[in-house]
């Protein structure tokens, strides 16, 4: 205790998901918190984060309010868990859910999110997953609940961290709490049609990402208070959710550290992993040991689970793996030896974690930019804005994704990034990558102006920064296309970009474009080809299937420009969101051009391969990770990796954990060596000479 630096040497964490109702009484009855904890050493954790509440509301300790679960017959289990954890040396994170308590939406009305149609979610089991009660943190009788809960939580007990599971907002609330403090702050009614054009809209939508970090103010500050050296850290991962969750990067400012629960894929665990190592360094990446958290018996494989705790420890975070507790209270003890022997090669790397992710590009990941502006117009309750909603979509968020995976599979150094990573940009990265951006702020655009104009590089698509970096982009933008499947058409100067395509056959955009034309000195690599058809109307085509092109003009769809000591390229449309080959080629091109061909390393390996480095003061740590798809993968062969040395010299080359020495060669101010066979995940460093 008192060590409010321990989450950034501890780095294997379980959860054990508590939501048991108590409608029978067998329920939680037979819960053994030794059981529990041998289970935890079995597994090799050396945190657990340890349920105090749930989303049913029932505390696992005696709460003040009497909302203790009745299966444990007045047991406090949480305290007696916390002792024995550390007797045996393992740390705690204390659970406890917000705004998502049955109990609480149960005992008193007033404190319910309420919808726009004047509903609860509870009243609508089959439309809205009525299993959760969501309360407002707008509410002061719920407030008041939460500081009476917490306070008593964080006196009784000590632990090293609490977890704030469910900080962000379910629906658009319309709850008399809400109305009252709009009326107060902005006045007149609460807007009801999302419109991303409309002032009124957009000002509605920044008082409700306000009024949630200030609620997870008020618990981050309370438990402060009482104990200053608990680590706080709120559910984190809402930021790729859309607006309605309220979450954005101001989110990290009641956070000690980062952390969330995630279920895609690798390439999506690695992109939160970098932008979350780039927010607060020290993080932890959650995900359930079943398939997902539905399932409540499938078990991943080894392997899946190996991989996930894998690309966690190759970007320094902490892998915690959630589990979740019979009805009763029974744990799946041969599952926790089977991890055990995962976490145990897990924990022979952990020495070797720390310094600084090596990246040539940054993609700007921005938490504003988290809606579809063709959504303006519609209620806020349809069907694609309820929590969970596959049918929303977030243009900027899948062009991050798709270009994050071309650079991943094209082996370019890379990081993600938030908005505040901007201010020091120039000293840390030679590349910005602003894929279409819907609201940039108009200090990110000073400082990606600053960045440019010190001699940084910038790749800049759609609707990045078409208010406020005009003059950095080398455009003067006329409108936007009303056709949503366009082309860019390579000019002469261009052609080298656009390997797969020609003016007879242009490069497709499955999307709108920005109708611009180039300032003076501007270079212009293509330009923007429209359908025969300016409309889209059932009676009006050419081709009953496709939109083929038609139209030829002389507006630029992609433009190179100098400004200042940096260099940009802009794109009309956003090209590195398709997720198909030929547009790749041209977005890596791109890339490449900016970063003129030269990368701090150089990985020669499948797509499925990932390294990720990081620097230290004595030298390199280079993971490499088999992402294949198809698990287990298949030994990959023949790997080789050249890394920059940065006017150092190197002395040895170790596969780690056992230090077995590599033989390398030393050329051109770089070390490169051939890696064994990759199977799943290696970890070597690079010596550097006194």
């Amino acid at each position: 205790m008192n060590n409010p630096d321990w989450h950034k040497k501890n780095y294997r964490r379980n959860l054990v998901d508590m939501h048991i109702n108590a409608w029978d009484p067998e329920f939680m009855s037979k819960f053994d918190p030794k059981a529990y904890v041998d289970c935890m050493i079995a597994a090799n954790v050396s945190c657990c984060m340890v349920y105090a509440n749930s989303h049913a509301g029932y505390a696992y300790w005696p709460a003040p309010d009497g909302n203790h679960h009745p299966g444990l017959k007045g047991r406090d289990v949480f305290g007696e868990i916390v002792e024995l954890c550390h007797k045996n040396n393992i740390e705690v994170i204390a659970y406890y859910t917000l705004v998502f308590d049955n109990w609480a939406y149960n005992r008193d009305p007033s404190w319910r999110i309420v919808s726009a149609d004047g509903t609860s979610d509870m009243e609508h089991y089959d439309e809205r997953g009525g299993r959760y009660g969501h309360t407002c943190p707008n509410s002061e009788g719920y407030r008041e609940f939460t500081v009476k809960q917490v306070s008593d939580l964080v006196k009784r007990y000590d632990f090293e961290s609490i977890f704030f599971d469910m900080t962000f907002w379910p629906h658009v609330c319309y709850c008399d709490n809400c109305k009252r403090r709009y009326e107060k702050e902005l006045g007149g009614v609460m807007p009801r049609i999302v419109n991303w054009n409309d002032p009124k809209w957009n000002a509605f939508q920044a008082k409700r990402e306000e009024w949630l970090n200030e609620y997870a103010f008020l618990c981050t500050n309370l438990v402060k208070s009482i104990k200053p050296a608990v680590t706080v850290n709120h559910q984190y991962s809402t930021i790729t959710q859309s607006w309605l969750v309220g979450v954005t990067e101001d989110h990290t400012d009641p956070c000690d550290y980062v952390g969330g629960d995630f279920y895609a894929g690798p390439t999506e665990q690695g992109l939160i992993c970098k932008l979350f190592n780039s927010l607060t360094g020290s993080f932890e990446f959650h995900t359930s040991r079943c398939l997902d958290l539905r399932d409540h018996t499938t078990s991943k494989t080894a392997e899946h689970l190996k991989l996930q705790s894998c690309i966690a420890l190759a970007h320094n975070g902490a892998f915690l793996f959630i589990d979740a507790i019979d009805p009763a209270g029974a744990m799946n003890s041969d599952f926790y030896k089977q991890m055990g022997v995962i976490l145990a090669e897990f924990s022979e790397y952990e020495q070797y974690l720390g310094g600084t992710i090596v990246a040539d590009a940054a993609v700007l990941f921005d938490m504003w930019s988290k809606f579809n502006p063709r959504d303006s117009g519609k209620s806020v309750m349809d069907p694609g804005f309820r929590l969970g909603s596959t049918t929303v979509k977030m243009p900027h968020l899948d062009a991050v994704v798709s270009a994050v995976r071309a650079l991943k599979e094209k082996h370019i150094p890379y990081t993600v990034i938030g908005r505040r990573n901007l201010k020091n940009a120039i000293d840390k990265y030679r590349l910005l990558i602003l894929p279409d951006i819907l609201r940039l702020s108009d200090e990110a655009a000073e400082d990606i102006r600053a960045f440019v104009k010190a001699g940084g590089r910038v790749y800049a698509s759609g609707r990045t920064g078409l208010t406020s970096l005009c003059d950095v982009f080398g455009i003067e933008v006329l409108g936007e296309t009303e056709q949503q499947f366009t082309y860019m058409a390579p000019t002469a100067e261009g052609k080298h970009y656009f390997a797969d395509s020609t003016p007879q056959y242009p490069l497709a955009i499955h999307g709108s474009q920005q109708i611009v034309k180039a300032k003076p000195g501007a270079e212009t690599l293509a330009l923007l080809t429209l359908p025969y058809t300016e409309s889209t109307t059932k009676s009006c085509f050419v081709s009953i299937h496709s939109d083929p092109p038609g139209c030829s003009t002389k507006n630029p769809a992609l433009i190179f420009n100098n400004y200042g000591k940096g260099k940009i390229i802009w794109a009309a449309g956003a090209i590195e969101a398709h997720n198909q080959g030929v547009q790749d080629r041209v977005f890596i091109a791109c890339v490449e051009e900016l970063l003129d061909r030269r990368t701090s390393f150089v990985f020669e390996a499948p797509p499925a391969a990932e390294a990720i480095c990081f620097a230290q003061d004595g030298g390199v740590i280079v993971s490499v990770l088999s992402t294949q798809a198809t698990l287990p993968p298949v030994t990959a062969h023949g790997l080789r990796i050249k890394v920059d040395l940065k006017g150092k010299q190197c002395e040895k080359v170790m596969l780690l954990p056992a230090k077995t020495e590599i033989k390398y060669i030393e050329t051109d101010g770089a070390v490169q060596f051939d890696l064994p066979p990759l199977e799943l995940f290696q970890m070597f460093k690079i010596c550097y000479r006194d």
